[in-house]
């Protein structure tokens, strides 16, 4: 698929899951990234048109040429295409109880000897040490695409720390009035997601409108506004940016 800065319209394979994506094609409602990227792309008076897939088939759809760009490719990229200067960090975290062996852990490597849940993919973007953690022998370690039944796992003590998105725990918990019962240890190094794109120079206009929106604040006003909207804690915390 050659991309052409005549059309209008631009075809994205993004992630299908709520909030920070809509979790349905036929939801209408937008997630976090969908709004930023909406908004930078409509700066370049482009029309985006989201996919929501899992974060596997993010991959296929964009190595098939059935999308112009792709949102939220775990680990690294080696195809045809341009790689943005912009990630996507979630808020993860490792959560755990706030009564637990490992309450006081301030290395990732100091969780060792848990039963540890994450999802999908998540050994691929934490780096180095969190490997480390999940190879030893005393460490028991399994990732799931259902992020709903290892956030349930996590209720039933059959895991003892999650590694996920904190937000999306605390909009899982919120309701049942168990948010308080747990606790978010910021013990990750987060590689972030990337953005890839199929045209250069659409790259670049890209990234260059992205720096101004989080030079201007408008980056932070929307994030706020969606947390707001959403009812989830107003953390501060940069959801898209270069990575550090």
């Amino acid at each position: 698929m050659s991309f052409h800065l005549a059309a209008s319209d631009i075809k994205i394979a993004a992630g299908n899951f709520a909030p920070y994506f809509r979790a349905d094609t036929q939801v209408h409602k937008q997630g976090l990234y969908e709004i930023l990227i909406t908004s930078a792309l409509s700066k370049l008076l482009l029309n985006p048109k989201y996919i929501n897939v899992s974060n596997e088939a993010i991959k296929r759809y964009y190595q098939k040429n059935r999308v112009d760009l792709a949102i939220n490719w775990t680990g690294d990229f080696s195809g045809e295409g341009y790689v943005s200067a912009h990630r996507l960090f979630f808020y993860n975290r490792a959560i755990l109880r706030r009564i637990s062996a490992w309450q006081g852990a301030q290395h990732i490597l100091a969780l060792e000897g848990a039963r540890i849940a994450s999802f999908s993919g998540a050994s691929l973007n934490f780096g180095t040490d969190y490997n480390t953690l999940i190879n030893n022998e005393k460490t028991r370690y399994f990732e799931s695409g259902d992020q709903y039944a290892i956030n349930k796992m996590l209720l039933a003590n059959k895991v003892d720390i999650l590694i996920a998105d904190w937000l999306k725990f605390y909009r899982f918990a919120k309701p049942m009035g168990l948010v308080e019962e747990f606790m978010a240890l910021d013990l990750l190094h987060n590689e972030g997601s990337k953005i890839i794109f199929k045209d250069k120079k659409l790259r670049d206009d890209f990234d260059k409108v992205v720096e101004q929106m989080h030079a201007s604040g408008e980056l932070q006003q929307l994030t706020q506004a969606w947390l707001a909207k959403n009812n989830l804690p107003m953390v501060s915390h940069h959801f898209l940016a270069k990575k550090s």
